[in-house]
């Protein structure tokens, strides 16, 4: 027997085809049944959407092995969702990042050339989508998933990140790269044995040392496209650089790391503390950070960890950004 998914209307734009049927759940008494409403190769026309509308009806349902298709559906029509002023910023949110998910887990399972180059252009759009909307960012803190799977961890490290390297007052192009890297900062994970990227318990000295080569694998994946990806790369590798020199692979120490680098440390060890993990529960923010400043602060750009307290602290989108000399490199 299917198996039904929720899809909300606000995310159905009149006069395209989604690509998957679409269904209404009708309740008679104690029964219930979907009854199909608009088949996947069809327009979706306004007069569909009116009709529900008019029956205060705000969500249709998609079977769970068309999911899919649903989110290419939304992929492809991201900029049109977006800029629709009948959206909120929280559905719009949702839509961002559940596609977000959607394209880092495809290129989990396929890191071929096609995936990265998909990677990054969502990435792009995303970036767009923080930059005109003024609470996007409110939305994207509120809605980070406290699950622990590599492809949720690379979105929320990414929504995180971007908004405060925005906060910082990157520009615009360089907050693309940024986000694009840190989409992809974690992708040679795809060349590690699951058994021990999901083993419940301390790992062995070994697979510590297996773990450790992901930063240079991700670099091997995307030098392997062909394509030149100079932040995604700066960030692939140096997101275990520590600022005292006690991370890996390299070594490197203070401004040997690149500010990107850094941003990226920060946000990963505070995205993995406070989200559920295979072996460790989930810890609150404060809790996060204090553990942070008091077993970690080694890690970090002591200058920005500050930054970041300061960021995290009640989010005010129309606030102007900080402009910091730690772009300059």
């Amino acid at each position: 027997m299917a198996e039904y998914l929720p899809v909300d209307l606000s995310s159905l734009k009149t006069d395209t085809k989604v690509g998957c049927d679409l269904y209404l759940l009708v309740k008679s008494g104690a029964d219930s049944r979907y009854i199909l409403y608009c088949r996947g190769d069809a327009i979706f026309e306004s007069n569909k959407r009116e009709m529900l509308l008019g029956k205060n009806i705000s969500r249709l349902f998609i079977t769970k092995e068309d999911q899919q298709k649903y989110y290419e559906y939304l992929e492809n029509n991201f900029q049109s969702i977006i800029s629709d002023t009948k959206l909120s910023s929280d559905e719009k949110t949702k839509i961002v990042h559940g596609a977000a998910t959607n394209i880092v887990k495809d290129l989990f399972n396929d890191p071929r050339s096609g995936s990265i180059e998909r990677t990054k252009t969502f990435a792009y759009n995303m970036v767009d989508y923080v930059l005109k909307d003024t609470s996007a960012a409110q939305s994207l803190l509120k809605i980070a998933v406290h699950e622990y799977y590599t492809y949720t961890h690379c979105v929320n490290v990414a929504a995180v990140g971007t908004l405060f390297a925005k906060d910082l007052g990157l520009e615009d192009k360089d907050l693309k790269g940024l986000c694009s890297g840190i989409l992809l900062h974690d992708v040679g994970k795809t060349k590690i044995s699951t058994d021990i990227l999901n083993k419940k318990g301390k790992l062995t000295k070994e697979e510590f040392e297996e773990i450790k080569k992901h930063p240079e694998l991700g670099a091997e994946v995307l030098d392997e496209t062909g394509t030149e990806f100079k932040e995604e790369r700066i960030i692939t590798l140096q997101h275990h650089e520590n600022y005292d020199g006690s991370g890996y692979p390299y070594g490197l120490a203070k401004n040997e790391i690149h500010p990107s680098g850094k941003i990226a440390r920060i946000i990963d060890v505070y995205d993995a503390l406070t989200t559920k993990r295979s072996y460790a529960d989930a810890i609150r923010p404060f809790a996060a950070l204090l553990e942070m400043r008091n077993n970690m602060l080694n890690c970090f750009d002591n200058e920005l960890f500050k930054e970041f307290i300061q960021f995290l602290g009640p989010y005010d989108p129309r606030k102007k950004p900080r402009k910091t000399d730690k772009w300059s490199t």
